[in-house]
């Protein structure tokens, strides 16, 4: 009797170490929250997590911290006596932490990338007006090169924005914005005297008297307006003809000397009738004349100018064409060229301004700037 019930407890021992045994070898899987946070983890921390909600991204890290070390002490136990029902609420708890975390990156970045965005098509009309500004005065000066460089800077933004590399995009922005002031004040430095109201009353007084001159006299006379890039001829003190013409890079400064490539200002006249130049016909003006010859000795004297610098000459009224680039005189298209030459004689008064409108269009465009 004793033998059996030995037999029998050896017997039970046998079958509950096999149970043993076997429930080792089918240890249960970690639950796929586990998987699902860790990819989660990385997912986040790529967005920028730390960095577009640093608080609750902490928080996230110390909670999924947590959950791993309840998930250690479980698989420290034999197979048959784990059980992940607490790790997969800790990691089901993780999982919905960085939900709402991902969820706010992405509000943030939204927000974000609007403001960058409204701030690049503020700089960009801004641009866009300098640019068009510059280009229309063919002003040779540093604001061509700031305007170029902007342009490559607003490609490097668009690629940054599109990668969500706003910090980054922010900073192009503000090189941006730099060289676009930069541009802006050599532009209106370049062009303060067409903004001028002293400036512009003398020039029209000196575009008045011409005019008024040929009425007087019945004579014909040139009026040339550098801003508005045209030619009139008056007879009687009538408006004849006007023509468009062109200037040179530096074409809206002053004449000072040779090589400045600047169209002169003030009150010439023909001095000689060209029939065959290398722009087809022209008509020679008397600069130097008194009054530049004056201004020239005075920027040498104040050292403005070098004691080598001459202060040329050969100015004319000439074709070539209007689009063309010319070295300080006024160009037309040749078919004009041809047609104002028949009317103009040797000694015919040529006054050149400025501008005559107080409210002209470098004023109306830096308006806006």
């Amino acid at each position: 009797m004793k033998l059996r019930k030995k037999l029998a407890l050896l017997i039970g021992i046998f079958e509950l170490s096999l149970v043993f045994l076997t429930s080792g070898c089918k240890t249960p899987p970690a639950p796929p929250e586990v998987e699902q946070a860790l990819l989660q983890e990385q997912a986040l921390w790529g967005a920028g997590g730390s960095i577009y909600a640093p608080g609750e991204f902490q928080r996230y890290e110390h909670d999924l911290a947590e959950a791993r070390k309840v998930l250690k002490q479980e698989e420290l136990k034999i197979g048959l006596f784990r059980n992940y029902d607490r790790v997969r609420d800790n990691f089901r708890q993780v999982l919905q932490e960085g939900e709402r975390i991902d969820s706010l990156i992405k509000s943030k970045k939204a927000a974000l990338s609007q403001v960058i965005e409204s701030r690049r098509e503020s700089l960009h009309t801004k641009y866009e007006t300098l640019d068009k500004l510059s280009l229309q005065i063919n002003q040779r000066s540093f604001s061509r090169n700031h305007l170029s460089q902007a342009d490559i800077l607003f490609k490097e933004v668009d690629r940054l924005l599109a990668g969500s590399k706003y910090d980054e995009a922010k900073n192009r922005l503000d090189k941006i914005a730099n060289l676009l002031d930069q541009a802006e004040s050599v532009l209106r430095q370049q062009l303060k005297r067409y903004m001028d109201q002293a400036q512009i009353t003398e020039w029209r007084r000196l575009a008045e008297r011409a005019i008024e001159k040929s009425k007087a006299s019945g004579q014909t006379v040139i009026l040339i307006c550098k801003l508005e890039r045209t030619l009139t001829v008056y007879r009687a003190g009538q408006p004849v003809k006007t023509y468009e013409v062109g200037l040179g890079f530096n074409g809206l400064n002053d004449k000072l000397h040779a090589g400045d490539d600047a169209t002169p200002e003030g009150n010439y006249q023909v001095t000689k009738k060209i029939g065959a130049s290398k722009y087809d016909k022209g008509l020679l003006i008397n600069y130097p004349n008194e009054e530049d010859i004056k201004k020239f000795n005075e920027a040498k004297k104040m050292g403005y100018i070098t004691s080598a610098t001459r202060i040329g000459g050969l100015i004319e009224i000439h074709g070539g064409g209007k689009d063309g680039l010319t070295k300080g005189c006024i160009a037309l298209d040749d078919r004009e060229m041809d047609e104002l030459f028949k009317m103009i004689q040797p000694g015919t008064p040529v006054t050149i301004v400025g501008t005559t409108d107080p409210n002209n269009k470098i004023i109306g465009i830096l308006k806006t700037v």
